[in-house]
């Protein structure tokens, strides 16, 4: 605490002497530690609990042998007091850890129960096979894991609705003897009192998901709905393993009690259960309750003789009852060895001694906040509020490697660019804890106005890519895009739109218009001056190139080929073939990439379908991204009914572009929430994925040639999220030999008009070069897919190679009548 520098490490009896000599804070601290052991070794002996987890005061118990044994090789040192101190004692800068040899082969066992109680009496039975871990989940987090998006897959392992399973690991470098315990387990939990199922997973494809599932349990209990939500006071208690199934239901029968109930998960091959109360602690009343129910809690931990913190540290939430846990002698004496380590009280101060009540610091504050006129509907989350309060702190999207969340994070590492950053901002701005007051913040308070229209909190929301990764991959689902559009929709109603911010909005109305100019609007394209223009303007970056408009574009192309056909068609032909696709014919792929459009009417024709287009109906994608959301409602209005008309029962909308036609899906249910609504978002489907589903089911005459070749698909963000990238790979698996990698590359760093932004052009590019460029320079005799049209940009923006559509590809192989593999790029 002085900020002297000491190592601390195994020492003998004469070092540890000739330390505490010195005249300083260290020497201070061997002298007052020693002494300390010495005096009060019974005491520790008797009120330390004799169990493998214990993190709960300081480990006093660990230097008994300091005190008492002649062996000096037995004198541990003061590393092990450190250890577990929560930063209280010290700062540490450098630590050596004992690693051991990770074993090669691992095996679960997932045992499946009918009760909470059946699980728990099975315990015994598994750790009689000595297995590396048991894991325990309960119904709740089960049922929380089943609604989740990113674990739909790994689901399907657990049939049924159990009440509890057990994840039962074995562990060895004989991959052998691993499956011989596996099955041996089996065999044995065979006729086991309310045994439901138990599955084996000895691969890691099996294997590592379900394990993953195990991870994603305290996340996963911040997504459960309502005020009451799981709380972490008394999360962490430990007891024997012996004695796990009784302690168990005794304390279920205190929360009885009290009109609650709880999650039960964790170790249990150790003893040591997660387990979190259900509580409002926006409700006085259960504020007391927690308090009581902590009081009754520590009583029955004491009975047990186990520790009120197993593993996660006495923090805020336990440290007051140290006291209790270990008896008035020994917290005095960890009140010494606080003082000996930091006189003054600078480290950590509050926690392990003289900690503050535990109702003191709570999160959330009863009062609710003004909220701003909204938009959409958040009777889902129970309200625009409870929608940001599904943050729980966990910091998944924190993560740097694999999948997407939180791209802006991945680059900048800065906590407010992070989704929980960002969360925490909204929520602390709605309740009026302002952690940067600028100028209204004072006047927005006395008008009643919500905190939305700050300019630190647009600082904080600007670098949100809107991606939806966190929708999918944050374990509560917390979808800040949609809160994102939320704040710039009232933030705007306060400030001045830029200009750029209207054009974007605009482009359903402005690519019309540009395309019956495109030679002009192509040259302009390429102008420095123009370029120079458009920047100063409308912000537009000028080293980031703008996309070419055709005048030939899409829908007119499929009008003149309607008509073509209808002149060498036989009319009996709609006839005996009444299939029927709506094909939605978005702004991009209509106006920027034709192309692909042809692509998809080509193949979708040749597989028997009549196509329909949606005809210029808009999905309001980029004015939701800028907040524009009355304007984007007014469209969902237009647009629902013109498409339900459009689709009768059976008939799919199929989507080229993901963002759009995942709007569809996505938003307009949340903007104009009704029957019709749900009619036309459940209709919807991405082309590439549902050829792949007609594919699979039999329902798709179309042969392709072998088509040997490497590609590399890049999904866009939306559809990663929202619907996954698989169907996109099985329609590239159509081509017999084609070799298909998915690309775990993250965010291309686009995200629509976010990449041509002056102020986050550089941001983007960085975004691109964490994962999709590197990714695609490895390989580069490839083929590169991407789904989205801002992530074929850019791909060609920033790799120089141009990347196709899935359907393109599948167009240009085709093998079944008409050849359709050229024109289609041409520019009329």
């Amino acid at each position: 605490a002085d900020g002297s520098v000491a190592e601390f490490g195994p020492v003998g009896s004469a070092e540890w002497d000739r330390r505490a000599h010195r005249n300083t804070l260290e020497g201070g601290i061997y002298r007052a530690v020693r002494e300390l052991v010495n005096h009060h070794a019974d005491e520790i002996r008797r009120h330390f609990p004799k169990i493998l987890r214990r993190v709960s005061g300081y480990n006093l118990d660990a230097l008994l042998a300091a005190g008492n044994d002649a062996d000096p090789a037995r004198w541990p040192g003061l590393k092990d007091l450190i250890v577990g101190s929560e930063g209280t004692l010290a700062v540490i800068t450098e630590v050596e850890l004992g690693l051991v040899p990770r074993p090669k082969f691992r095996g679960l066992l997932v045992p499946q129960f009918n009760s909470l109680g059946a699980a728990l009496d099975a315990n015994a039975a598994c750790l009689e096979f000595r297995p590396s871990a048991v894991e325990l989940m309960d119904q709740m987090l089960i049922d929380l894991a089943r609604g989740q998006r990113g674990l739909n897959e790994v689901m399907k392992s657990i049939p049924g609705r159990p009440a509890a399973l057990l994840m039962v690991e074995f562990s060895s470098d004989d991959e052998s003897e691993v499956s011989a315990k596996v099955h041996e387990l089996q065999r044995r939990l065979n006729g086991v009192n309310g045994l439901l199922a138990a599955v084996p997973a000895l691969d890691a494809a099996q294997r590592d998901p379900l394990w993953n599932l195990r991870r994603a349990a305290m996340p996963l209990l911040f997504g459960v709905r309502g005020q009451r939500k799981p709380v972490t006071f008394i999360e962490d208690t430990a007891v024997t393993p012996e004695r796990l199934p009784e302690f168990i239901a005794r304390f279920r029968e205190i929360l009885h009690r009290h009109g609650t109930d709880g999650a039960f998960y964790g170790h249990a091959s150790v003893g040591c259960l997660h387990i979190r109360p259900l509580l409002n602690l926006k409700n006085p009343h259960e504020v007391a309750d927690m308090r009581q129910i902590t009081e009754e809690i520590t009583d029955l931990v004491l009975e047990f003789g186990g520790s009120l913190s197993g593993e996660h540290g006495d923090g805020l939430a336990r440290s007051e009852w140290n006291r209790k846990m270990f008896g008035p002698v020994l917290y005095e004496a960890f009140r010494q060895v606080k003082r000996a380590f930091d006189p003054h009280n600078l480290l950590n101060p509050g926690k392990i001694v003289d900690a503050p009540a535990m109702t003191e610091n709570l999160r959330y504050s009863p009062r609710e906040p003004s909220l701003p006129p909204l938009i959409f509907d958040y009777s889902r989350q129970e309200g625009f509020f409870r929608s940001i309060e599904l943050c729980n702190g966990a910091g998944v999207c924190r993560k740097t490697q694999g999948g997407t969340m939180c791209p802006s994070y991945r680059a900048t590492r800065d906590e407010r660019d992070s989704t929980r950053g960002r969360a925490n901002s909204l929520r602390l701005a709605l309740v009026g804890d302002s952690p940067a007051p600028d100028n209204g913040c004072a006047r927005a308070t006395e008008n009643g106005n919500s905190g939305l229209h700050h300019r630190w909190l647009f600082e904080v929301m600007d670098l949100c890519l809107q991606c939806k990764a966190c929708k999918t991959e944050c374990p509560s689902n917390v979808d800040m895009a949609k809160l994102k559009a939320e704040f710039l929709h009232s933030y705007y109603a306060h400030q001045t739109r830029p200009l750029g911010h209207r054009l974007v909005a605009n482009v359903h109305r402005l690519y019309p218009l540009l395309s019956r100019a495109a030679p002009l609007a192509n040259l302009g394209n390429r102008s420095r001056f123009a370029r120079w223009i458009l920047e100063k303007v409308a912000g537009i970056d000028r080293r980031r190139s703008l996309p070419d408009v055709y005048y030939q574009d899409f829908r007119l192309w499929f009008r003149r080929h309607q008509n073509s056909k209808a002149r060498t068609t036989d009319p009996k032909s709609e006839i005996r073939n009444p299939k029927t696709v709506v094909l939605f014919d978005d702004c991009f792929t209509t106006f920027q990439e034709p192309e692909i459009g042809k692509a998809a009417v080509k193949i979708l024709e040749q597989a028997g379908y009549r196509v329909e287009l949606a005809n210029g109906i808009c999905c309001g994608r980029a004015l939701i991204s800028k907040g524009f959301l009355s304007e984007a409602r007014e469209l969902a209005r237009i647009g629902i009914p013109q498409l339900d008309r459009k689709l009768p029962d059976g008939v799919p909308l199929l989507g080229l572009e993901p963002s759009c036609l995942l709007t569809i899906m996505d938003e307009w249910p949340e903007l104009v929430p009704g029957p019709a609504t749900r009619r036309v978002a459940a209709s919807a489907e991405l082309a590439d994925l549902w050829l792949a589903q007609q594919a699979k089911a039999g329902a798709l005459p179309l042969r392709w040639p072998a088509k040997p070749g490497k590609y590399l698909l890049h999904g866009h963000c939306h559809q990663k999220a929202l619907r996954g990238v698989a169907g996109s790979a099985a329609a590239l698996r159509l081509l017999d030999a084609a070799d298909v990698t998915v690309l775990d590359s993250g965010c291309c760093g686009m995200a629509g008009s976010f990449g041509y932004e002056k102020e986050h052009f550089d941001l983007s590019a960085q975004i691109a070069n964490l994962d999709l460029l590197p990714k695609i320079a490895a390989q580069p005799d490839a083929t590169i897919v991407a789904t989205g049209t801002s992530c074929r940009h850019q791909i060609r923006d920033l790799a120089g190679r141009r990347a196709l559509h899935p359907l393109q590809v599948l167009a240009n192989a085709i093998s079944v009548g008409e050849a359709i593999s050229g024109g289609f790029a041409d520019r009329t």
